[in-house]
């Protein structure tokens, strides 16, 4: 399988060891220095981001690539964006080539990062920040978890969700919760560390202390430190992940199951402030090249591939459609439609950017303290919406973009079921002789449980009550407990379906305690056997 480097999230940390001569004093420092390959200092980046650290980068940008009608004396503006290879991003690449960006009074400059190996275009995570923080860019698509630990600029669109593309495979682990104890690795500084530091949250699992974490500069590094038996546990996106099955590899969790990651259109705050038309034009020029694709993916896929640098898109002129598709198979597009959705009630947005941030902190990875709301513009796509002509009658390759609609849960196949994790919430108080929840257990099952559900498609949770089985005169049935113990379980179910989440997605069960526990007068073995056990069950690896 042909080995795609998908860089849109890998920090390039390229370490350079100034060799001092021998007498220099014990306890001289080393600097990490990002390089050319002549030797010539054009960034520092931070190997590792310590809490309060500020990465030392350049702001000189590298310059960007325009399309083949570009002509500098027309007098339009220039609108410069950097993305990364990845196939729902060659919008910007089929927006030059189409023209579009010119009907709409502007030229599209894209700054395409790690471009054909050339070391011009070897742009570090804090560089892409700092330069759309300082203005110099005017967008920048990255995903959304990336925004929340940074603040580099404020979301106006959405690109798509991965659903599939980003994977977690494990040897000889079955569970989350069988993580503990493992050493992980993953691409530093990419949204694989993100998927990684998530799956761990949801089994209450400590990244720093319960996890051994192996962190590489690359995913195709990750997956051989993983082969190489270095790590048992491995994060990356497709197609270099599929490598982990050489050394007994298999998918443990997906965002085909698990819809954490977004790509989003970043724009800078200058831009907004001070060039609010052009930003809104670009905005009307991306969802136009959009609505093209989605009616003529053929002639889209040819115009991708008519750009050049083919090495670095993997879209061929022979093969344009079928590589396009590939790319796109596993990605969830976001249309108008569905932009128009999430931008009118932005709130599922915000929960995601405040989950974000409390996984990154988790992490003991240091977040801005400002408020997420303030990261999100939604003006630009509703004065898009506006406008009829914009609107797709086609569908995106995979046309599942869920966040702005309920989950469907028609593909879901409860005969592949397997268990992915028991959620370490599963005592809670009830009031006394009741099922009624309290409020510190609805606040648990808020932290524990809704994140999770609202963000997955493929899991199902089961939801177990347990009773104790106090001695009364004359004795309770075995059927009695188990309708208490079931009418618990029943009361978390009813709670979640309250916070929005669908009630098909819950199994209600309910179990007896030990028999050494039935008829007892012990209060802490009735404590013993008041719970409800949450587990996640996943429909398909």
């Amino acid at each position: 399988m042909q080995s795609m480097d998908r860089t849109r999230v890998v920090f390039v940390v390229i370490i350079g060891v100034a060799v001092l001569a021998v007498c220099v004093a014990v306890g001289a420092s080393l600097i990490s220095n990002f390089t050319t390959g002549n030797g010539e200092a054009t960034a520092v980046a931070e190997v590792t981001r310590e809490p309060g650290a500020t990465p030392q980068v350049e702001l000189d940008s590298p310059e960007p690539v325009f399309g083949p009608n570009y002509d500098a004396e027309d007098d339009l503006p220039t609108y410069l964006c950097g993305a990364d290879a990845f196939g729902s991003y060659f919008t910007l690449q089929q927006m030059q080539m189409s023209g579009t960006d010119i009907e709409h009074g502007f030229h599209l400059g894209i700054v395409p990062f790690f471009l054909d190996d050339d070391p011009a275009y070897d742009v570090s995570e804090e560089q892409r920040n700092a330069l759309l923080q300082s203005g110099q860019w005017d967008c920048l698509l990255t995903t959304l978890d990336a925004v929340a630990l940074d603040s580099p600029g404020v979301i106006t669109a959405i690109v798509d969700e991965s659903a599939g593309a980003d994977q977690l495979w494990g040897r000889d682990i079955e569970t989350i919760n069988e993580l503990q104890g493992k050493r992980i690795s993953f691409a530093r500084g990419s949204v694989g560390e993100y998927f990684v530091y998530y799956a761990l949250s949801i089994a209450r699992l400590n990244p720093r202390f319960d996890v051994t974490l192996v962190p590489q500069d690359s995913v195709a590094d990750a997956v051989a430190a993983f082969n190489e038996r270095q790590a048992d546990a491995v994060s990356g996106w497709e197609p270099d992940i599929y490598a982990a099955e050489e050394s007994g590899g298999v998918p443990l969790l997906s965002s085909s199951q698990l819809r954490i990651v977004i790509d989003t259109i970043v724009t800078s705050r200058q831009s907004i402030d001070q060039r609010a038309d052009l930003v809104q034009r670009f905005h009307d020029a991306w969802f136009d090249t959009l609505k093209q694709q989605l009616e003529d993916f053929d002639g889209a896929a040819a115009q991708i591939a008519e750009w050049g640098h083919n090495d670095w898109t993997f879209v061929y002129p022979e093969t344009a459609s079928e590589d396009l598709r590939l790319w796109l198979e596993s990605v969830a597009q976001a249309d108008l439609g569905d932009n128009a959705a999430v931008m009118r009630d932005p709130r599922p947005l915000v929960s995601r950017l405040q989950i974000a941030r409390r996984v990154w902190a988790a992490a003991d990875l240091p977040v801005p303290d400002d408020d997420v709301a303030d990261l999100i513009e939604p003006g630009f796509v509703a004065r898009s919406a506006q406008q009829a002509g914009l609107s797709a009658s086609g569908n995106p390759v995979n046309d599942t973009f869920s966040i702005s609609a309920n989950i469907d849960l028609s593909t879901v196949n409860t005969e592949d079921a397997a268990t992915l994790a028991v959620l370490p919430c599963r005592t809670f108080v009830f009031l006394p002789d009741s099922t009624e929840l309290t409020l510190e257990s609805r606040r648990i099952l808020d932290e524990c449980v809704v994140p999770t559900m609202s963000q997955s498609v493929g899991l199902l949770l089961e939801v177990k009550g347990s009773s104790a089985w106090p001695a009364n005169d004359p004795p309770y049935t075995e059927d009695e407990i188990l309708e208490f113990a079931r009418a618990r379980a029943q009361s978390v179910v009813d709670y979640l379906v309250s916070q929005g989440l669908d009630e098909a997605r819950f199994i209600v069960t309910a179990t007896l305690p030990p028999e050494s526990h039935w008829e007892t007068d012990d209060p802490a073995v009735q404590a013993e056997d008041r719970f409800v056990e949450m587990t996640l069950i996943t429909t398909g690896r």
